[in-house]
């Protein structure tokens, strides 16, 4: 199956969603909700869009360094907001990792490595905490109770531990990967694409990991903001349940920018709490375009302007 073809199978999938979204919720409520939102909730969602986006340029920033120390602001937020642009128009955004393309004078091999090691901490990331969020929810509750129940969260419990440990402490995954690069085919583009990890030790997984919890923090706050702008939730409710999303959608990524499956998710997830369906939706439309759109179309005000210096060396380099 071809690019193109595979492209627009996805679109295909989101608008099928999105119209099974519109067949469970009608426009009329989700205007009506949108009338009478409370949009000093909204103000701060916002308010909070730069700080989400800043918290991801510095890890990222963070990470080109490595390899790269003389990279500019403009180079790691080009790359990073041309990763939007490239992301929003695949499944689970993994367009993302284009982003590697647009930092001059470095293997793009070098960056796509730490484009993994910046996702891999988000992945950890949600599914420390949307697994418990999620077999928490009201419906999974009802399904594990007593022993069944305790024995789920002490395996989840271990399962936080292992991911934290692996987080803090690279070194058992790198040498993982450098045993497996001797064993492949293609070693010298495996070295390359590896050749990040080289630099990232403890110290510089402990800097990702405190990124990464900070972008997280904000997502939540978000959506805790947005989900009380259209509706009355409390704020530990509201976190299990953006937590929750986050991973469904996570796992599956089968939509254009996951659009569709995000809001699918969110009505069900929030009418967990009791919930409308306009309200989650709304919330959960309003932080796509916040999040994902609207740095989307800035990247693509950065991505013809970083092409034109791809393959240059630094000055200095030369």
């Amino acid at each position: 199956m071809n690019r193109r073809r595979f492209l627009w199978i996805k679109i295909a999938v989101a608008l099928i969603l999105l119209a099974l979204m519109f067949y469970t919720v009608r426009p009329r409520p989700i205007w009506e909700a949108l009338r009478s939102a409370h949009y000093e909730f909204v103000f701060w969602a916002l308010l909070l869009m730069p700080l989400n986006i800043l918290v991801q340029e510095r890890k990222w920033a963070y990470l080109v360094r490595l390899v790269r120390p003389e990279a500019g602001g403009i180079e790691t937020w080009g790359s990073l907001l041309g990763g939007f642009a490239f992301g929003i128009v695949t499944p689970g955004r993994i367009g993302e990792y284009g982003r590697s393309l647009l930092i001059k004078g470095t293997d793009p091999l070098k960056l796509i490595g730490l484009t993994v090691i910046d996702k891999f901490y988000n992945l950890g990331c949600t599914a420390a905490f949307g697994l418990p969020a999620l077999f928490t929810l009201p419906w999974a509750l009802n399904l594990a109770t007593g022993y069944l129940l305790v024995s789920l969260l002490i395996l989840l419990a271990l399962v936080n531990l292992l991911l934290l440990y692996f987080a803090l402490d690279p070194r058992p995954v790198r040498s993982l990967i450098y045993a497996a690069q001797m064993m492949l085919p293609k070693g010298e583009r495996m070295a390359q694409l590896i050749g990040g990890l080289d630099r990232f030790s403890a110290p510089q997984a402990r800097v990702t990991l405190l990124w990464t919890l900070a972008h997280y923090a904000v997502f939540l706050l978000q959506y805790f903001f947005l989900i009380n702008a259209f509706s009355s939730l409390d704020f530990l409710p509201a976190i299990r349940g953006a937590a929750a999303i986050l991973l469904a959608k996570s796992a599956l990524p089968i939509a254009i920018g996951d659009l569709g499956i995000d809001q699918l998710v969110s009505v069900q997830f929030f009418g967990q709490f009791g919930v409308t369906s306009e309200a989650a939706f709304n919330a959960s439309i309003i932080l796509f375009g916040v999040n994902v759109v609207l740095p989307a179309l800035a990247g693509v005000l950065f991505v013809g302007r970083l092409q034109i210096g791809q393959g240059k060396e630094p000055e200095e380099t030369r």
